[in-house]
């Protein structure tokens, strides 16, 4: 390998065992050890200015301990051409927004070429990636951008937020804001003020609609009517798979950019894991999203940290920040370090008694410090080795126009330091006022369609609120027969009514019939044979049928017969009596109950049987 690529300290990659190596063998072998000097990437201009920096930069002796490794220079290949330049770039303290300026205006004039932007850190870019992105620069940033950085992955966990609890008024109100809605800030303001109301039964009532603007009124009106379905049916489905329906919805596959669909897809993914962990709750979700980055559409424009540069070559190379210390490192809870003779010394952090760290502590502390100082000029050395024509530095000064302590700037400063510009004191210099994000819209409306929500079951978006929270009901008391809960406090069941969106006008009615229902069934002359512990018993068992999923509540086998129950949640309508009742749920289920029989008649080949169970008249029909 090349030591002066040594660049993977963090990692407790020690460059001296190269230098070990190449002195004492390893054990009984002895390799030969080949210096190539001839350099096949780069124009004779840059190999020379890479020479006449970096053997000034490297140290002169060599040091296994400290990880000092010497510089080898080398000769450009006679092939190459001799048009490259080397290009020093300064600004003023802290002016990152001129050194971003910059940055966009060398990309400008090299549109057409291979460039890479190459980073220490990646919060040198923030200034950088928002300039490049206002010009309208197509470019390909490798893991360099986090994912929940990105507008359209906050849009997307306000649908999560919003979806996972009705009540929570912050993320309704964000995904209003989102470009597939775009209510204007006057609209969102009077929905905020109302207080104690949910803000999805909000955009469903004429009386507050009125009060918003016409356009903001239209658009609400939409957003609720490509949702109301997928909130009415949040048991019927994997949250995920109720995510997805709402994201289709709302931002469809064909009106997204080739990047805000492998977000999308992303997303969806972070958000199934989850799921499939028991851990669907928004930290868990976001504590994902933290380690990620955002993908990128291919670009000849590249961004990049140093670490990923390596072993890649560009025509151009931009290195912005090179005045910018990296992230201070925090005191490590032990130092340890091993020498040639394989004796290991280690130190532990002072405890909280002690005022100072041990003697070893600091020697260990300061013995990384210099690995870390040796290591920042190899990779200073592999960032500017990327370039086959042409190099850009760019640097800013401190308040005294100089080279700040441990910045790449500070290697150069011998050698650049003619070209440093003075500057005038820049202590008073008032920022640019940061501007508040503009609206974003999708060009056209929502184009709302009703959401087939399983086999030979579609239903309809239903304009009516009394019938969404009927929903909601029976969407509560369905999960609880599933796993099998039959009593709760009103407590429980109220905080949870809450989180689906049920506001307090609603919440103490709501909360008895919920009781009433599970004291139903609790009463009723079937409850034991039906939620008796078999061991064929399986709950939400889904399949799939010609590419269709279907989900069914329960089923078990006794006395070699497969027994399908489907639970039906529906209050009896005004008046109604029990047989007309039954009646009327044999005949909206029959079609849906015999599907699910005819599916598994292809796997069990004994007696199926369907039944709808209705807590709301203890009754079990037989289809």
């Amino acid at each position: 390998g090349d030591p002066m690529q040594s660049i993977y300290l963090f990692r407790q990659s020690q460059v001296g065992l190269f230098l070990q190596v190449r002195e004492i063998g390893i054990a009984n072998l002895k390799p030969s050890f080949l210096q190539l000097t001839t350099n096949f990437r780069s124009d004779k201009i840059i190999v020379e200015a890479n020479n006449t920096y970096f053997s000034t930069i490297f140290p002169q002796t060599e040091n296994s301990q400290l990880g000092a490794i010497g510089y080898s220079a080398s000769v450009a290949n006679e092939a190459t051409g001799d048009q490259g330049k080397v290009e020093f770039h300064s600004f003023a303290y802290k002016a990152y927004t001129q050194e971003a300026q910059q940055v966009l205006s060398i990309v400008q004039k090299n549109i057409d070429k291979d460039v890479a932007i190459l980073v220490r850190n990646r919060s040198h870019l923030n200034e950088i990636v928002p300039t490049l992105k206002t010009a309208g620069i197509t470019f390909e940033a490798l893991k360099t951008a986090p994912l929940n950085k990105e507008s359209f992955t906050r849009d997307l966990v306000s649908l999560t937020r919003g979806l996972l609890d009705l009540g929570d008024k912050l993320a309704w109100l964000a995904i209003l804001r989102a470009p597939w809605c775009g209510l204007v800030l006057s609209d969102i303001l009077h929905l905020s003020n109302h207080q104690g109301s949910v803000v999805f039964e909000l955009i469903n009532t004429p009386k507050v609609l009125e009060d918003l603007t016409p356009d903001g009124s239209t658009r609400a009106k939409s957003l609720h009517a490509s949702l109301a379905t997928i909130v009415s049916n949040q048991s019927r489905f994997s949250f995920v798979q109720m995510l997805e329906f709402a994201m289709e919805q709302l931002c469809p596959q064909q009106s997204l950019s080739e990047q805000k669909n492998m977000i999308k897809r992303q997303f969806l993914s972070v958000v199934h894991e989850c799921e499939a962990l028991g851990k669907l709750d928004i930290k868990t979700i976001n504590q994902q999203l933290d380690e990620l980055y955002a993908p990128s559409i291919s670009s000849n424009i590249k961004i990049m940290t140093i670490h990923q540069a390596k072993g890649l070559e560009f025509e151009v190379v931009i290195i912005p920040g090179l005045g910018r210390a990296p992230r201070a490192n925090q005191s490590a809870i032990i130092h340890l370090h091993e020498f040639p003779d394989q004796s290991l010394l280690l130190a532990p952090i002072k405890s909280y008694q002690h005022k100072n760290p041990s003697y070893t502590y600091r020697y260990l502390q300061k013995l990384d410090s210099r690995q870390g100082h040796f290591e920042s000029m190899r990779l200073l050395y592999v960032a500017m080795t990327r370039a086959k024509s042409n190099i850009h530095l760019l640097a800013t000064l401190n308040k005294a126009n100089k080279a700040s302590e441990n910045t790449f700037l500070k290697l150069l400063e011998p050698l650049v330091k003619q070209q440093f510009e003075e500057f005038r004191d820049v202590e008073g210099e008032i920022e640019a006022p940061i501007k508040a994000p503009q609206l974003q819209r999708y060009k056209t409306m929502l184009n709302t369609q009703a959401v087939v929500i399983g086999a030979h079951e579609e239903i309809e978006l239903n304009n009516s609120i009394d019938m969404g929270y009927k929903s909601l009901l029976g969407t509560f008391v369905h999960r609880c027969l599933e796993l099998d809960v039959f009593e709760l406090s009103a407590k429980v069941i109220g905080t949870r009514l809450i989180e689906l969106g049920f506001s307090l006008d609603n919440l103490t009615p709501s909360t008895n019939h919920i009781i009433q229902l599970l004291k139903n069934t609790r009463q009723d002359n079937n409850f034991d044979w039906l939620f008796k512990k078999r061991q064929s018993t399986q709950v939400e068992a889904e399949f799939i049928d010609q590419g269709r999923s279907i989900i069914i509540d329960r089923l078990f086998i006794e006395n070699d017969t497969l027994w399908i129950i489907d639970f039906k949640t529906a209050d009896k309508l005004a008046d109604e009596t029990n047989d007309l009742y039954i009646k009327r749920q044999y005949q909206t289920h029959t079609k849906q109950l015999n599907y699910y029989k005819e599916v598994l008649s292809n796997t069990y080949s004994g007696e199926i049987k369907c039944v709808l169970y209705c807590p709301a008249v203890s009754q079990l029909i037989e289809i």
